[in-house]
């Protein structure tokens, strides 16, 4: 069939969109995505074969041009863009990106006749509530990121879609309780190809890594640095650890607006040369820099979000077999524990952080954990086995008359 996507932000790149989109062409589907342009590539584009339709950016300074082009279900640009998707791709289904634009998905899939499945990559009502918590400028977050309005545009949404993809069991927990059946959810997490890690020794990690000291155990943190991220707590409690041989380092990998919040920490709990940022890296280098550390490190802080989420980092150290250092947010607390590949540790408990780091300098126990979480990818958390899931719910959201929906 013809399938329609919709992607809130600038394409390439968004690991999650591609695997799913080529995965879809490897089943013999053909893909259109809508995706905004805040990097004024060309409206219309082949990237691989993904056919890309993208949002008119207005030619303004970027934040005028960040507003106005803001994926939201009442802009009229992103509308424009996916009625002519539609009407020139003629799909049979649309799949849509996360809660914003969800909305204006399902109302002009309905008005075409085609079914809409709501990818829940986030809990974005959750995830904005926080947002606004910390905004220093409220008011923006109220317009613009509008938890109350989020809520409302759940329980719509969760009435209206045909279907929902969701990352982890929590989500689809999440969904039931808004009154959506259980067989219209399906469970495509974030795991990995497990080919691309499958001999990350060969690649080459960045210049800017140290070299592998058996004086050392080096735990890695990759993604956004934000403080919901809980890097701070992780520097508070190498702090207590100075005197631990083998020395634990810490690699952040990534960039955010919390980055020089940190980097000021790292200064004034004096971790000079045990504490070190890398900055952002595109992802084809993720599995070579963490083959080059001993521990993975999650340590974001438990909130209703991180509660229905997961994030892609866990399966790629379990990927690499590497043991992870995760937080008690709920997913990570109950993959870790039922696959026993890694420690927990409570939110906000800083000597808790520092017991299991110091646990985790024992390189027979690293090994057992990270041989655990290599073998449960293997077994289950891996991307061949949610993209059949995918898959085959796609030929189940689609296969009603919309009419009986």
């Amino acid at each position: 069939m013809n399938i329609v996507a919709i992607y809130a932000e600038d394409y390439p790149w968004d690991i999650r969109i591609e695997k799913l989109l080529v995965g879809f062409q490897n089943a013999g589907h053909t893909t259109h995505l809508v995706c905004r342009n805040l990097a004024l590539r060309p409206e219309y584009e082949s990237v691989g074969n993904i056919h890309c339709k993208r949002v008119p950016a207005p030619r303004l300074p970027r934040a005028f041009a960040t507003f106005f082009s803001t994926p939201a279900f009442f802009n009229p640009l992103w509308a424009i863009a996916i009625r002519r998707c539609i009407r020139d791709a003629r799909p049979e289904l649309v799949v849509v990106r996360d809660l914003p634009l969800a909305p204006l998905a399902i109302r002009l899939a309905d008005s075409a006749g085609i079914a809409v499945i709501v990818d829940m990559a986030e809990n974005h009502p959750a995830l904005w509530r926080e947002v606004c918590a910390s905004d220093p400028i409220p008011l923006r977050s109220r317009i613009l990121k509008n938890p109350t309005l989020a809520r409302r545009m759940e329980r719509s949404v969760a009435r209206r879609a045909d279907g929902f993809f969701v990352v982890v069991e929590e989500m689809r927990d999440h969904l039931l309780t808004l009154g959506v059946p259980p067989e219209r959810v399906a469970i495509v997490s974030n795991t990995p190809e497990t080919t691309l890690f499958d001999a990350p020794d060969a690649l080459t990690p960045p210049d800017t890594f140290p070299s592998l000291s058996p004086h050392h155990v080096d735990l890695i943190y990759v993604g956004n640095v934000t403080r919901r991220r809980g890097l701070h707590q992780v520097l508070a409690a190498m702090a207590e650890l100075q005197e631990s041989d083998p020395v634990p380092r810490l690699h952040v990998v990534g960039d955010g607006d919390y980055l020089s919040r940190l980097r000021s920490l790292a200064a004034e709990l004096k971790l000079a040369g045990r504490v070190f940022f890398h900055g952002r890296l595109e992802f084809a280098r993720v599995p070579a820099v963490i083959a080059r550390c001993h521990v993975g490190v999650i340590p974001h802080l438990k909130t209703e979000h991180t509660d229905t989420t997961v994030p892609n980092k866990l399966f790629d150290c379990m990927a690499c077999a590497k043991p992870v250092l995760v937080s008690n947010a709920a997913p990570l607390e109950r993959i870790v524990t039922a696959e026993d590949c890694g420690r927990v540790f409570r939110d906000g408990d800083i000597a808790g952080i520092a017991n299991q780091i110091r646990a985790l300098l024992d390189p027979e126990l690293r090994r057992r954990l990270g041989a655990n979480g290599r073998s449960a990818v293997e077994r289950r958390y891996n991307w061949g086995r949610d993209m059949a899931t995918a898959l085959a719910a796609v030929m189940r959201f689609t296969r009603e008359p919309r009419s009986t929906r």
